[in-house]
């Protein structure tokens, strides 16, 4: 047992000299020379004290203290308050005896615990909460969580504010069942690892940790079962792992404590949404959203996120003042006209949406994909030559600037929250300085995505961007990432992205700048993800600790005899993901260079053999699920992508010959010109299972030297009737590569009312450019079985477009919906066989060929 103990210290690093760097932040440790034996045959041999007026905190991690050891030794430890004359005791919390023994609780920063051996007592106290808040601890045990509850009792149950107290003893506690092997590497039962130890003794140990990220909020921490139906996961999640694996919300939660989770809550997302500005503001002030560049405020029916302010009207701001004025003063959300429904989800809160407004936190993030306000007083502020991720910089920023300075007045221990995102990612060359009030929020334009950061230069690049805006006051940056890499991606089904190497380097470089993390977690797959999510709970708690040894120790506590199988497989996947991140491959590239047959059917011959070595053995059914969800998972998107896209790519694939444009064409809806007559055609499949659609869609297509000219015909037997207005026509698309990079490309998007989206999406990472124009001419005519979408598209508007290419194909593809299909598989259409989801898949477009 000794030597178990000595390898689980090196491993975590907390070993005097164990770290090559310079730590950061507090991590003490010091071992004793004494052993302290816990339990002998079975039986127990030490008490747990908690002291007889113990908080919530204390109590519930009294339980939990017990529930492990009696797991692991078998014997019935036993719970006293008092501590006894002799023997072996674990006091928890802070009381006089942990006083005297030299714990201070109060110079104890949040999240962080004490732990101290004196003699044949083990001290272990945080500082705890001491109200009623905490009993939601009790009700972890006291009140299952019901599969079907609604989404307000989850947010009631695990909202953030549920959770916002102090609970330092537990994480203590936490902290000691590690030391003597206890591990909790994914939520539920099978992530638990209790190493059976009927003879347990502790090397004797005193440390002091507090965590460097203040908040470490990593996936989700609410969860119900609708959540796998949701729009997001479609085509991507295998509901069978979740009940297998006994997932749910309270699951969810006590995974996240037994992990140390930050338990401080902030505001920092998009404010205007969540505080409803556009339905307590739109119809009596419409001057206080965006103007269009159609000149329309940017309100409903405008198609897309509507809700957009004008960030020099005044109005915005004195809004602003008066929702936090009466947030500080106490108010309920009812009273500022908040809906129901708002109220209902932030039951915590006084009814104020905690996202937006918490503690003393106010976020004035602006909405989601930000539209900047075209009016003259806001163009001044728009800086087009600085670049798509600095353009709108200057906009946002000079709003913050003003909101915050007058909370320094009206509120000085307020705090104001923004993010550097999309269009307003870059500092804006004039601002050297902030209000000291203000965190700065990164969600950078290019980088956010984490599997782009593996790129040296994109790396380097994002720690320019954080340097640059850290230096603007003395406060700490708040840092949103997205480990998002198979999110709504139903082709990258399967494709591993582990970056447990990257998120080490990461998080030890953005400490000197940041100590708030916020990372969005693909959802997929459990156990896929596992790794990346365990090991970045951790790394932000102590980013002094190694990937690889958390890695080796996840294996070794897992999979034991097979320990070196996993770590070697572990480290290969590691290897070739990272390799495709650099390259930015494609879902094709990822299977074709990175994943291939070879690589694959390796694992699993690894995986087999890990299987015969912990067969019989306690490690059997961790290597089990590994084999069934892990591998499997990977061999299972191998097959979708040899199924639907190797093999029909090598079959008939999609391509076309686009033909020169012969006479004239009048953009009509009317397909009587000779030009059409001899035009190529195309049909179209549903994105489900790439089937025929039971009412098709013919597509035809011609070139000019100065156009290109589309026709979609949309049989639909009750075409004449259906309906034009906004939001409830049917549609088409347009998908134009013309560079033929399967990244970047220029997207239509006209409806059966005639109305036209047209944005450039530059690829690389980078954020949309809706400000893109066409120049497109549309005409849509309906007939009794068939409606009809004419479309003339100015070549000289795209880059490259102009170009005849040599043998080089653009990419393309062409989509359709359906508001109303004969069968739900219908109602998502297009001309390229292998989309699976969402349309916008560039890697996988089909291609149209220039012939002379």
């Amino acid at each position: 047992m000794r030597t178990a103990v000595t390898v689980t210290l090196a491993l975590l690093g907390l070993m005097a000299g164990a770290a090559a760097q310079e730590t950061i932040g507090t991590f003490e440790f010091e071992r004793h020379d004494q052993q302290i034996t816990l339990a002998a045959g079975g039986q127990a041999a030490a008490v747990i004290v908690k002291p007889e007026d113990a908080r919530n905190p204390v109590v519930f991690a009294a339980d939990e203290l017990k529930g492990h050891l009696d797991a692991m030794t078998g014997a019935e430890f036993e719970i006293v308050e008092t501590i006894p004359e002799q023997g072996v005791a674990i006091v928890l919390g802070d009381c006089p005896a942990a006083r005297a023994a030299g714990i201070d609780v109060d110079s104890i920063a949040r999240d962080g615990y004490a732990i101290r051996t004196v003699g044949q007592t083990i001290f272990i106290a945080g500082r705890d909460d001491a109200t009623a808040k905490s009993e939601a601890l009790l009700r972890l045990r006291t009140e299952p969580f019901a599969r079907d509850a609604s989404r307000y009792e989850m947010e009631r149950r695990f909202g953030a504010a549920t959770w916002d107290f102090e609970r330092g003893t537990l994480y203590g506690v936490y902290r000691f069942l590690e030391e003597v092997g206890v591990r909790w590497f994914f939520p539920g039962p099978k992530g638990l690892v209790v190493p059976p130890a009927p003879d347990l003794s502790v090397q004797a140990f005193s440390l002091h940790e507090e965590p460097v990220y203040i908040l470490r909020k990593v996936g989700q921490a609410t969860w119900q079962w609708y959540f796998l139906d949701s729009d997001r996961l479609k085509g991507l999640v295998n509901r069978e792992e979740y009940e297998e694996l006994g997932y749910g919300g309270d699951v969810l939660r006590l995974w996240l404590l037994r992990v140390r989770g930050s338990s401080e809550w902030f505001a920092f997302n998009h404010r205007p949404p969540r505080m409803e500005l556009e339905e307590r503001y739109g119809a009596e002030h419409p001057e206080y959203f965006a103007v269009r560049p159609n000149g329309e405020r940017d309100l409903a029916p405008q198609p897309g996120r509507t809700g957009h302010l004008c960030y020099t009207e005044p109005g915005v701001l004195e809004i602003t003042k008066r929702d936090i004025d009466a947030y500080f003063a106490g108010v309920h959300a009812e009273e500022i006209g908040l809906s129901a429904h708002r109220i209902a989800l932030n039951p915590h809160n006084n009814g104020w949406p905690a996202n937006a407004i918490y503690g003393r936190t106010v976020s004035l993030l602006p909405h989601d994909s930000f539209i900047a306000c075209a009016c003259d007083d806001c163009r001044p502020f728009i800086h087009e030559e600085r670049g798509t991720a600095g353009q709108y910089s200057e906009l946002v920023w000079q709003f913050v600037v003003r909101a915050a300075e007058w909370m320094q007045q009206a509120h000085p221990d307020a705090l104001a929250i923004c993010l550097a995102y999309s269009y307003y990612s870059e500092r804006p060359p004039d601002l050297t300085s902030l209000p000291e009030n203000v965190i700065v929020g990164m969600c950078p334009a290019n980088y956010a995505r984490t599997s782009r950061d593996v790129d040296p230069e994109n790396y380097a690049d994002l720690m320019r961007m954080v340097g640059e805006w850290s230096v603007v006051n003395d406060r700490k940056m708040l840092i949103w990432l997205h480990n998002l890499y198979r999110y709504r991606e139903v082709r990258r089904k399967g494709q591993p992205m582990l970056l447990t190497g990257l998120y080490e380097r990461l998080f030890r470089d953005l400490a000197a700048h940041a100590n708030l993390m916020h990372v969005e977690q693909d959802a997929d797959s459990i156990m896929l993800e596992h790794i990346n999510r365990y090991a970045m709970l951790r790394l932000l708690y102590n980013p002094n600790l190694e990937a690889e040894d958390i890695v080796a120790d996840y294996a070794r506590s897992s999979y034991g005899p097979g320990a070196q199988l996993v770590i070697d497989m572990l480290a290969d996947i590691e290897a070739r993901g990272n390799a495709a991140a650099i390259a930015a491959a494609s879902s094709t590239a990822v299977w074709e260079e990175h994943f291939t047959e070879e690589v694959v059917a390796g694992y699993r011959e690894q995986t087999d053999e890990l299987l015969d070595v912990t067969a019989g053995t306690r490690f059997a059914d961790a290597a089990d699920l590994f084999s069934r969800w892990f591998v499997s998972e990977i061999e299972r998107g191998r097959e979708l992508y040899v199924h639907h896209v190797k093999e029909v790519a090598e079959g008939e694939g999609a391509g076309v010959s686009i033909r020169a444009l012969v006479g004239e064409i009048a953009i009509d809806g009317v397909l009587d010109e000779e030009g059409w007559e001899g035009s190529a055609r195309v049909s179209f499949v549903n994105n489900i299972d790439g089937e025929p659609t039971q009412w098709p869609t013919e597509l035809r297509q011609l070139r000019a030297p100065e156009d290109l000219y589309f026709a979609f015909t949309c049989y639909d037997p009750n075409a004449a009737g259906l309906p034009t207005k906004q939001g409830e026509a049917d549609s088409v698309e347009l998908f134009l590569d013309p560079q033929h990079d399967h990244d970047s490309y220029y997207w239509l998007w006209i409806d059966l009312g005639g109305r036209i989206e047209d944005w450039r999406f530059p690829g690389g990472g980078e954020p949309v450019d809706k400000d893109w124009e066409s120049g497109v001419e549309v005409a849509t005519r309906q007939y009794d079985d068939r409606w009809v979408v004419e479309v003339r598209v100015p070549r000289a508007s795209m880059q490259d477009g102009l170009e005849r290419p040599d043998g080089r194909p653009w990419g393309a593809n062409f989509g359709r919906s359906t508001h109303a299909p004969p069968q739900p598989q219908d109602q998502f259409s297009c001309w390229s066989p292998l989309i699976r989801g969402k349309f916008h898949q560039p890697d996988l477009f089909g291609h149209i060929f220039f012939v002379k």
